[in-house]
């Protein structure tokens, strides 16, 4: 008989279970408390970034979203028989909510049908998965114990203040709606009755809709009136308890941000890349602080300032992209849920319940060298990241919205980032495709500004890579610490004691690869 010369299983235990072949998966693993959170980011994200032309998808994802913010907070574990003096705001909102989705079945006038907005769904999804995750474990949660029902009361606050910004931002696009109108009009010499309360631009036909938001947006503020830094301060802190978690996060991420770059251009995916590669380095920055105190990297006076810069022209790259994605444009799913992951793996370890923690503090905290080496990696990667985007620069024909490449052409022009047309004054975009909402080519000074932003941001990452690198290899002094580090980890199972909060959860091994369980009910 042939000799067979596969390997054993024995032979491959040791590479299946070392710390760099790392399992990717593509569910979300993140606990309740972590997307809760993540909803919040989301709307504080959304609250920056909104125009006058997001006002109608806005309008349409409201209603849903509130339903499942409602489901979410009937789900939770502890709610007393009868009426509940603290579900009568999120019932008073899901009411609003439901007639303005009345409202808007079946209409003609002014949102009319339409795509909803990518991002609110986003949100909806995040809580959707938060409700599922309640339902399966939300049974084995003590409510009865006081950190357990300070923690419940904390998730309820964060499910209304992501509702409360998201309807300010509804409202902000409403209004940013009804200004766009006006400077229209008066543009083509028109004249129009401006509004006497919110706003003067609360015009027909937002105006009416600036009213029913604007109850909205006052039901999720009395709730959160006096409660919001109270109820939070009680929030349970989800202990890091898998030191291969980050690593995994953005390995996810660097594959999923590669294939989007692979397929066609949406530059509402470039948006999202940009800005977590910018998230990236400023988590970095705190982590390199937090190792240098901890003895664990070499104090240096190139690297911090390196990802420093490289942050900066991320983000600056990413506000020009942002330009270019249109209203509606909708998320490749695994990229957006690659990027969550990845803020939630951050957040574990550089925050301390709703602040950044000292560096200090991130010193104490188990498994900072594998970070440490898993957040170098990611700089170093980030380099190659940039020079494909800048690639896409140079895409023909690229396109966005009229209005917003308007402003951004003749603002580029007015700050010496574009070179000055020999003609004087130049009207970039037309008035009527700004008019009709239209998508038109990009404008040779976003063209060129882009490009040079472009082409600062693969020089600052290839900096930031290089003295990441360096310091990577500077710290092979302190390889054996980051060895011993790593077995601990592996092998040093972590249970929660009886006093926990978390109590009542199965314990899991640190370097699990199934991690779709949360490590406790909520957090």
């Amino acid at each position: 008989m042939a000799t067979d010369l596969r390997l054993a299983y024995a032979d491959i235990d040791e590479e299946l279970f070392d710390l760099d072949q790392i399992p990717v998966t593509s569910r979300d693993v993140r606990s309740v408390g972590e997307m809760l959170f993540d909803v919040d980011y989301l709307a504080r994200q959304l609250l920056m970034d909104v125009a006058g032309d997001d006002a109608g998808t806005l309008l349409r994802s409201w209603p849903t979203m509130v339903a499942a913010a409602e489901d979410l907070w009937a789900s939770l574990p502890g709610r007393r028989p009868g009426v509940d003096e603290r579900d009568r705001p999120i019932t008073s909102l899901a009411a609003q909510a439901s007639t303005i989705e009345s409202s808007l079945s079946g209409r003609k006038a002014w949102p009319g049908p339409g795509p909803t907005n990518p991002r609110v769904d986003q949100m909806t999804q995040t809580l959707l998965n938060a409700a599922a995750l309640v339902r399966r474990y939300g049974a084995e949660v003590p409510h009865e114990r006081t950190e357990a029902h300070r923690d419940l009361e904390a998730a309820r606050t964060r499910i209304m203040h992501g509702l409360y910004l998201t309807a300010h931002a509804v409202n902000v696009a409403l209004h940013d709606n009804g200004r766009d109108r006006v400077n229209d009009a008066r543009g083509s010499g028109r004249r129009v009755q401006l509004a006497q309360h919110h706003s003067p631009y609360a015009i027909a036909p937002t105006g009416v809709w600036v009213d029913r938001m604007s109850a909205c947006e006052n039901t999720a503020r009395s709730y959160l009136t006096d409660r919001f830094a109270q109820a939070l301060a009680g929030e349970a802190i989800r202990p890091v308890d898998d030191p291969g978690r980050l690593a995994q996060a953005l390995a996810s991420w660097d594959i999923e941000s590669h294939r989007a770059l692979a397929r066609d251009l949406e530059p509402s995916n470039i948006l999202l890349i940009t800005r977590t590669q910018g998230l990236i380095a400023g988590a970095s920055m705190v982590l390199v602080d937090a190792a240098a105190a901890a003895g664990i990297l070499e104090p240096s006076d190139r690297l911090v300032p390196a990802i420093a810069e490289a942050g900066r022209s991320w983000s600056n790259l990413a506000s020009r992209w942002g330009d270019l994605a249109p209203p509606g444009a909708r998320l490749e799913e695994p990229l957006a849920r690659a990027a969550a992951e990845v803020r939630a793996a951050y957040r574990q370890i550089t925050h301390d319940t709703t602040t950044l923690a000292t560096p200090e503090v991130i010193a104490t905290r188990r498994g900072l060298p594998q970070v440490t080496v898993a957040t170098l990696r990611a700089i170093g990667a980030g380099s190659e990241l940039a020079h494909v985007i800048a690639e896409k620069a140079d895409t023909p024909n690229l396109t966005g919205p009229a209005r917003a490449l308007s402003r951004r052409a003749h603002n580029d022009v007015a700050a010496g980032l574009a070179t000055p047309p020999t003609e004087g004054d130049v009207v970039w975009v037309s008035p009527a495709d700004i008019l009709a909402r239209r998508a038109v080519t990009v404008p040779q000074p976003v063209r060129e500004a882009l490009r040079s932003a472009s082409t600062a941001t693969a020089s600052a990452a290839s900096t930031a890579a290089s003295s990441a690198m360096l310091a990577h290899s500077n710290g092979s002094s302190h390889r054996h610490a980051w060895l011993s580090a790593a077995e601990n980890a592996q092998h040093g199972g972590h249970c929660t004691p009886a006093s926990s909060p978390d109590h009542g959860m199965p314990c899991r091994k640190s370097a699990g690869i199934d991690r779709s369980a949360p490590v406790g009910p909520l957090r």
